[in-house]
C-alpha cells in the first residue's frame, strides 16, 4: 500500500467513524454513567466486533451476507432488537446517585463483561458496517496480491481510529457528566439517549435493505 493510498484510506475510515451513530451514542452514554474506566471495556467490544466485520469483508463473506437476504437481515434484526433493549434499559433502569469514578481502578468492578457485549452487538448489529467494510477494502486492498504488512497496516489502523474515536466520545460524556449536577443530568440523558436508541432500532425497521 503506497502512503497516498494509506493516507486517503485513514482519512474515509476516520471520518466514517469519527461520525455520531449508535456505537458513538454508546460511547457517551457509558462514559456518562460508568466513567473512562469501564468505557473502556465497550470500547474494546466496539473494537472486537469492527474487527470482526472487517475481517469478514476481508474473507469475502461480507459479500455473501450481503448477497443473502436471510442472513442478512438476522444480523439487522439482531442490531434492532438490541438497539430496542438498550435504549429501553435507559429510559427506565433507576439511575445511583454515587460517582462511578470512585472506583478504584485496581479493583474490578462489576459488568465489564456486560459491557464489552454491549459495544461488540452494536457494533456487529449493524448492517451498514457490513457494507461499508465490503465497499472499503477492494478499494485499497488488491486480494491475491496484497502482502501481510499490507493486511497488518489495514486492521492495525481500524483499531486505532474504532478504538481511539469510541474512547473520545467516552471521554465527551465523562466530561459533561461533571459540568453539571450528576443525578439530575444522569436521569434527564439516560431518557433523551434511550429514545434515541429506540428511535434508530424502529427506523431500522422501516428501511430498506
Amino acid at each position: 500500500m503506497t502512503l497516498s493510498n494509506f493516507t486517503a484510506y485513514f482519512l474515509i475510515m476516520f471520518v466514517a467513524t469519527i461520525t455520531p451513530g449508535p456505537s458513538m451514542l454508546l460511547a457517551v452514554s457509558h462514559g456518562v454513567n460508568h466513567g473512562m474506566f469501564k468505557t473502556t471495556y465497550s470500547g474494546l467490544g466496539n473494537l472486537a466486533g469492527n474487527l470482526l466485520m472487517a475481517l469478514l469483508s476481508v474473507l469475502g463473506l461480507g459479500a455473501v451476507l450481503l448477497a443473502s437476504g436471510f442472513l442478512f437481515n438476522i444480523i439487522k434484526w439482531t442490531g434492532i432488537v438490541y438497539l430496542i433493549f438498550i435504549g429501553l434499559k435507559l429510559m427506565f433502569e433507576p439511575v445511583k446517585p454515587t460517582q462511578p469514578d470512585d472506583l478504584s481502578a485496581n479493583k474490578l468492578p462489576k459488568g465489564n463483561s456486560r459491557l464489552f457485549v454491549d459495544g461488540f452487538l452494536i457494533a456487529i448489529g449493524n448492517p451498514k458496517g457490513i457494507l461499508f467494510f465490503t465497499a472499503l477494502f477492494p478499494q485499497f486492498i488488491k486480494f491475491g496480491q496484497a502482502t501481510l504488512f499490507d493486511y497488518a497496516v489495514v486492521f492495525t489502523s481500524l483499531a486505532m481510529v474504532a478504538f481511539g474515536c469510541y474512547m473520545l466520545y467516552a471521554f465527551f460524556g465523562m466530561r459533561i457528566n461533571k459540568l453539571q449536577s450528576l443525578y439530575r443530568f444522569k436521569k434527564t440523558f439516560n431518557r433523551v439517549t434511550g429514545l434515541i436508541f429506540v428511535g434508530t432500532g424502529l427506523a431500522l425497521v422501516f428501511s430498506r435493505k
